[in-house]
């Protein structure tokens, strides 16, 4: 592990079971791991650690392997078949080694550590299993997420593509109707996307009446509204639950990718193509310095220069773009230090405008 992943490693945040028939070995695991900071947790039979298993979430089990009536590869094996997610190490005699290659090959633990072991090599194996297992527990849940996610959004398509063959008098009401419903998706990766999602989409149309568009284009700024960040179901929770300025570089660049990934969903829907590049340019800036295009002034759809100047205004009083939360005051006065370079100097007069009516 690199100094920077041992920093950021709270070994108080998981629990580690020792199972060993000799007294004086668990002594001495639970010793050393306490004082790491794990929260340690002992049986000194397979039958025993089984029943503890079984009440308690256990994220690593060490087992001795010469255990009496229940051997170490017996019992991590039913570990395996009962709590997958559980990481499983063996402590092993010089002579148990092969046994031990076995077991690995088998697929029933992630490592085996020779005693005496060394301290400082076990604690790397356990946190290096932990790491691994919440890698493959992240794979996991987001498979499932992105599953459930495709289906939630085959669903809606079917929805909506049902109510434009059998209702056309009420198309616009019911297509926009579905489209809420479409943005509730974004509570499947973080709850407060769509209530932040919906005040953007509501002072952004406000704008977009203000500033004199058709009535075609306000509704494409309200759904663009609604759904642009759409495309952060596809960030990992790492990124997604890190605030914009805290990200390291490799975070952010990935970060901006979710315009994209916004437009890219809703291109596959129909007449959605204007949301779409509303979507995809919503972050850039009026001087050239946004993404993901670098496009300036009227390059960017007006649209977008709305939506634009709505999310900063959100996330400055959320605090995602600063280190502290601003007011609606202090939020307003960043947006107006910034009309012409960022924000586009019509639409910022017209964001003022809203705010005030």
């Amino acid at each position: 592990m690199t100094s920077s992943s041992n920093e950021s490693f709270d070994a108080s945040q998981y629990k580690v079971l020792c199972v060993d028939d000799e007294p004086n070995i668990l002594s001495a695991l639970r010793r050393m791991l306490s004082l790491e900071g794990f929260e340690v947790f002992t049986a000194e039979s397979g039958a025993q650690a089984l029943d503890l298993l079984a009440k308690e979430p256990i994220h690593v089990i060490i087992s001795d392997m010469q255990m009496p009536q229940m051997d170490g590869t017996e019992l991590l094996e039913k570990v395996r078949q009962q709590w997958p997610h559980t990481m499983r190490l063996m402590l092993t005699g010089a002579s148990d080694v092969s046994g031990a290659i076995d077991a690995i090959n088998q697929g029933a633990i992630y490592r085996y550590t020779a005693k005496p072991w060394n301290d400082a090599e076990l604690l790397g194996t356990i946190k290096s299993a932990i790491a691994f297992g919440t890698l493959a527990n992240e794979h996991d849940r987001l498979e499932a997420l992105t599953v459930a996610q495709k289906e939630s959004l085959n669903e809606m398509v079917d929805t909506l593509e049902s109510r434009v063959q059998e209702r056309t008098k009420d198309l616009r009401a019911a297509y926009v109707a579905s489209i809420k419903a479409f943005s509730n998706i974004l509570e499947l990766r973080r709850p407060d996307l769509l209530p932040h999602s919906r005040r953007v989409a509501t002072l952004s149309m406000k704008m977009a009446k203000l500033a004199g568009l058709s009535d075609d284009a306000c509704q494409s700024v309200y759904i663009a509204g609604l759904l642009h960040d759409i495309g952060k179901i596809g960030l990992s929770d790492r990124v997604l639950n890190t605030k914009f300025i805290e990200l390291p570089l490799a975070d952010a660049k990935v970060y901006r990718t979710h315009c994209l990934m916004g437009e890219t969903t809703l291109n596959t829907l129909d007449d959605m193509k204007g949301v779409a590049a509303i979507i995809r340019s919503h972050h850039e800036y009026f001087n050239g310095t946004g993404f993901p295009d670098a496009l300036t002034g009227n390059e960017i759809p007006v649209g977008a220069r709305i939506v634009a100047i709505v999310e900063a205004y959100e996330e400055l009083q959320s605090g995602d773009y600063a280190k502290a939360e601003s007011s609606p005051a202090d939020a307003v006065r960043v947006i107006l230090s910034n009309k012409g370079t960022l924000f586009c100097p019509e639409m910022t007069d017209v964001f003022v405008k809203a705010l005030g009516g």
